[in-house]
């Protein structure tokens, strides 16, 4: 049975289509829309309207994919930005008439089990998911979860805290993320080591997209690896770059401009806070960990 699942990140909202055989899945197709939700909640918590309309029309274009590409059923979920959003049922409610999807808004710690089932194997890792709003640390081995938690501290929650436009700045975004974080890590710590980082969301595949030259995606970007120096580098070059000019940075995909380098100072606190010279890449998302669950198996907070 061919399954679709579409997930309303805090940057992007993505699409993935798969038929799952004997256990793992055989993708058919991704989709993305950079719809930037987070971004779109005003002072009081609430999506703008314009903001919400596009990201409904973006939902409707994904799941026209989704069916196009043979998709049999599909579901549909939203992570930190509707979970922050005071207006998150009229989203729904719309994306409802549009579509005829009902949106579950899932908890942070089904996130970072989803991201776990997604990139993990067998062997013991720790899994790191970069978003727009929060960021998700699970450590375990043979599919079992050890630690999981869910911080509210992701790439466009650093931007609207601490803009980047020098080093100064990104200086000090990144103490906001090694403070936000340090307690997350401690717990990560005090539990045996990971021999390896896997690094998903946006921040990680694009790190991995400028080392390269080139912007690359799911699979292109599965197993590459990053240094933490390297991450380091690009922070340095981009934080005194104006948006302009990060727009024409080879890899650097020009939705992802104004907060990459917020995304780099979250990554930078937890290689350097967990020990971690570098990070393997995964192009597998939290959608990949949904589909190869059982149907439904999505719980809602």
């Amino acid at each position: 049975m061919i399954r679709a699942a579409i997930a309303i990140g805090s940057n992007s909202t993505r699409l993935l289509t798969a038929e799952k055989r004997d256990g793992s899945l055989v993708n058919i197709h991704r989709g993305r829309e950079e719809t930037r939700l987070f971004l779109g909640l005003d002072e009081n918590g609430n999506i703008l309207p314009k903001r919400l309309e596009e990201t409904a029309q973006a939902v409707l274009r994904l799941y026209h994919e989704a069916l196009t590409h043979g998709a049999e059923s599909t579901a549909l979920f939203a992570t930190s930005a509707c979970r922050d959003a005071k207006n998150g049922p009229a989203l729904r409610e719309r994306i409802l008439e549009l579509t005829g999807l009902d949106m579950q808004i899932i908890s942070g710690e089904e996130e970072a089990r989803l991201a776990f089932r997604a990139a993990a194997g067998q062997e013991r890792r720790l899994v790191m998911d970069i978003g727009g709003g929060s960021t998700e640390l699970t450590l375990g081995e043979h599919g079992v979860i050890e630690y999981s938690a869910s911080a509210q501290m992701g790439a466009s929650r650093l931007l609207k805290m601490r803009p980047i436009h020098n080093m100064t700045d990104a200086e000090a975004a990144l103490a906001i993320a090694r403070e936000t974080l340090a307690p997350y890590i401690a717990a990560v710590r005090a539990r045996p080591a990971a021999p390896a980082l896997i690094g998903l969301g946006g921040t990680c595949t694009t790190a991995a997209s400028i080392e390269r030259g080139k912007e690359l995606h799911g699979e292109n970007a599965e197993g590459l690896t990053v240094t933490v120096d390297e991450a380091r580098r690009q922070l340095a070059l981009l934080s005194v770059l104006s948006l302009e000019e990060r727009k024409r940075v080879p890899g650097l995909p020009a939705a992802r401009a104004a907060h990459m380098p917020n995304g780099l100072g979250i990554l930078i606190a937890v290689m350097e806070g967990c020990g971690f010279e570098s990070v393997t890449v995964s192009g597998r998302t939290n959608l990949d960990g949904y589909l190869l669950e059982d149907e439904n198996s999505v719980r809602n907070p």
